[in-house]
């Protein structure tokens, strides 16, 4: 139950900071799962491919850099919505949360998410995430 929780938490955090990684971000309160996946769907083909998802992670980790270091601290990582703890994010436990290892562990979450196993994520497998209606 911890690891459903701490998932769609992440998930949340992820889709909210991808739908509008240049934008404003909302409190995690009035987050639409609907409207984030819409805006991360690019190609608006109903999905969101593997592809889709890095680089909206990208641009979550370098709008979440704000001291432009290069490296996510553990005051950044708190910025994001229901970000996951630093200890899980933080593979090499130094301090700092690389590119590398924040792609990691969002694509480890894309997986969890992607009940089919088919490499992409559906609006429906988004929204069991977060125990919502489709």
């Amino acid at each position: 139950m911890r690891t459903t929780r701490i998932l769609a938490a992440v998930m949340a955090a992820t889709l909210v900071l991808v739908a509008g990684a240049h934008a404003q971000v909302t409190p995690t309160s009035s987050y639409d799962p609907k409207a984030a996946f819409a805006q991360t769907d690019q190609n608006a083909d109903g999905s969101v491919d593997l592809e889709e998802f890095h680089q909206r992670i990208v641009d979550v980790f370098y709008y979440a850099d704000t001291d432009k270091d290069g490296f996510l601290s553990v005051t950044e990582l708190q910025q994001l919505p229901a970000s996951e703890p630093m200890n899980d994010a933080d593979k090499n436990a130094d301090g700092k949360v690389t590119l590398r290892e924040f792609v990691r562990i969002r694509f480890l979450q894309f997986q969890s998410t992607d009940t089919d196993h088919d490499g992409e994520l559906t609006l429906t497998e988004v929204l069991i995430v977060y125990q919502v209606t489709p």
